[in-house]
């Protein structure tokens, strides 16, 4: 009998365990990177607008390391292994894409562009959905990222009045409206996207509640 069949077998279970220890290593630190980077955002719920760019620009070392480790990945996942792995990453990478949208409106008060993304993550959104030959950010991915930024959103209109920004969630308001619209226009067949974007209604609500509140009280 030939061994060497399951010295062979042995080397490729021994590449894959280092494969996926590789994989989960990067995972890992973007994971902990992320949660650095949530936390810092945060504080832009209690200081008035003028002071929000601070906190944006107090998070872009961890941007930097954010793009550093999905550098990693991109080296270890061949273009044929993509999505078989991809699981394993996704969830960590919407993260990174609502970050990214948050500090953009925050900064800029706009929505971020794929365009955005790839200037903060160092790596394209697949908006075409094209056929995988380098590592991308996928189309999913983005929208989760901006279907997450409704939360921040309606905690922000909230918190605006606590900080005596009244006039802010008519600003937050009129945006969120804008892009729930937009987001309407989409025929969305992930499930996983579909059950996200019926939540958006609630974050609305909640937003819409802050407007009513202030002008009851002949704030606006």
């Amino acid at each position: 009998m030939d061994l060497q069949i399951f010295i062979d077998l042995q080397d490729k279970f021994d590449q894959e365990t280092s494969l996926y220890e590789g994989i989960n290593n990067a995972i890992k630190e973007m994971d902990r990177t992320c949660r650095l980077a949530s936390a810092k955002l945060t504080k832009a719920h209690s200081l008035p607008q003028e002071q929000a760019k601070d906190v944006t620009e107090s998070i872009k070392p961890q941007f930097v390391t954010i793009k550093q480790y999905i550098g990693e990945l991109s080296q270890l996942i061949k273009p044929e292994t993509f999505y078989r792995y991809h699981d394993r990453w996704t969830n960590v990478l919407q993260t990174a894409c609502a970050l990214v949208a948050f500090s953009i409106y925050l900064a800029e008060s706009r929505l971020a562009t794929p365009a955005d993304v790839e200037e903060y993550l160092g790596f394209k959104v697949n908006t075409e959905n094209a056929d995988i030959t380098v590592f991308v950010i996928t189309l999913e991915e983005y929208l989760h990222g901006i279907i997450s930024l409704f939360n921040e959103l309606s905690r922000l209109a909230v918190n605006s009045v606590i900080v005596n920004d009244v006039k802010r969630p008519q600003h937050i308001s009129a945006f969120a409206s804008e892009l729930y619209s937009g987001f309407q226009l989409l025929n969305l067949k992930n499930d996983s996207l579909r059950r996200r974007f019926d939540s958006i209604k609630y974050d609305i609500k909640r937003i819409e509640e802050v407007q009513y509140d202030l002008r009851v009280r002949n704030l606006i």
